[in-house]
């Protein structure tokens, strides 16, 4: 039987070949084992370069905001997880792409592995390949020597409370649909919630006061968008060059409030932080507010439902013009 990543380069040389798409979005492999980058093909004979295993994390849908500004009319193909296809969707809502330009090939996802849960362990030494086989993960060491694991033990935090395992948009689903079982999500939110103001802000300070304004989280989100970021304006300029605790602190919270609404909790502003700043927890946070104000919703799952907060009605129940 064919196995999904033989699927996908065969999916992508036949795309190319026939003149479907001019590039595919996918994954390949780097020189460490747990190195999974997204991969940028544009000749059929590449398209062995592509990979499916436990670690392609990267949510690829953040890359057409370049590829296409810079590729004229041309199509591409994309191969897009639940988290991937749901930042695509809110890319799409705030047209900052073209449907009719992508083509979609959903890839079910029953969650990727975190490196560092294995590294905590010592799992990761003389290790070279991690493959998933059913509800275990099979860890191949250098020697040829093989060590068999609970996968639920070693996923990323984000894949055990991943509502949308299965993509929500796709042109061709390859593959089995995987079971829909996540764990509450806004658990850590609440914990956090139980907090005094004063044990809050303490928290939240003393995480602010690692970042050093690297901008990875802000590259990396699907929700930040901006053909021009307000942090990047010389003049007016809103931070200075120091990583002050207090610029840190206004950074994060006005890139939350941005997001707010269009946040799809895919998680990769807390996986690519060099610090590990909790910032999926914070985003939640807001998504829990938005819950209980304006009712559920889900930013990325159907980009024709109107968002709460980028929403304007003449008759809305809010006295915006009343003193």
């Amino acid at each position: 039987m064919k196995n999904l990543q033989d699927t996908i380069r065969e999916i992508a040389a036949q795309s190319l070949a026939r003149g479907e798409v001019e590039l595919v979005i996918g994954w390949e492999k780097g020189d460490l084992w747990w190195q999974s980058y997204p991969a940028f093909i544009e000749e059929e004979k590449e398209a062995d370069r592509l990979i499916w295993d436990p670690l392609c994390v990267p949510n690829l849908s953040r890359y057409l905001l370049q590829e296409l500004s810079e590729m004229d009319e041309k199509k591409i193909a994309l191969f897009v997880k639940g988290c991937d296809a749901l930042a695509f969707n809110q890319l799409l809502q705030d047209n900052r792409t073209v449907r009719e330009r992508v083509v979609l090939y959903g890839i079910p996802c029953d969650g990727l592995v975190d490196p560092s849960k294995l590294e905590r362990e010592g799992l990761d030494r003389d290790l070279q390949e991690v493959e998933r086989d059913g509800e275990e993960l099979v860890l191949k060491a250098a020697a040829g020597e093989e060590k068999r694991v609970p996968a639920k033990d070693y996923l990323y935090d984000k894949c055990l409370t991943c509502r949308y395992p299965n993509p929500v948009a796709y042109d061709q689903m390859l593959g089995e649909t995987v079971p829909v079982e996540p764990e509450e999500r806004f658990t850590g939110v609440r914990k956090l919630e139980e907090l005094d103001y004063e044990d809050r802000f303490s928290y939240w300070a003393e995480q602010f006061s690692r970042c050093i304004r690297c901008f990875a989280c802000r590259n990396v989100c699907p929700a930040c968008s901006c053909i021009k970021c307000v942090f990047d304006l010389q003049e007016p300029r809103w931070l200075g060059k120091a990583t002050e605790p207090s610029e840190n602190a206004f950074y994060h919270i006005i890139r939350a409030y941005h997001v707010a609404g269009r946040c799809v909790d895919c998680g990769e502003c807390s996986r690519v932080c060099p610090v590990d700043i909790p910032l999926q927890e914070l985003n939640r946070k807001i998504i829990l507010d938005i819950n209980e104000l304006y009712g559920e919703y889900d930013a990325g799952v159907d980009p024709e439902q109107e968002a709460p907060l980028i929403t304007y009605k003449t008759d809305d129940p809010a006295a915006f013009t009343e003193s």
